[in-house]
């Protein structure tokens, strides 16, 4: 496996992770496992996290895969 696969696969898994922590999170606050103060208030702070998360990790990926295309890998 190339070295520029290798980076998109791990782009795609890594924000399907992230994406399914935070799905996982949101849904233990709405159904009352998880006891909050303020459930909006928490969903928004998981939402947002996530959010970030996955646009740093798409981010580094896509630049490392750009990197590693222009080298030939």
């Amino acid at each position: 496996m190339k070295k520029s696969l290798r980076a998109l696969t791990g782009l795609v898994l890594l924000d399907l992770i992230v994406i399914a922590g935070a799905w996982w999170m949101i849904e233990r606050t709405r159904s009352g496992a998880w006891q909050s103060n303020d459930p909006a208030g928490s969903i928004t702070m998981v939402t947002t996290t996530a959010g970030m998360l996955v646009g740093v990790i798409s981010a580094v990926l896509l630049f490392a895969f750009f990197l590693h295309r222009r080298a030939g890998n």
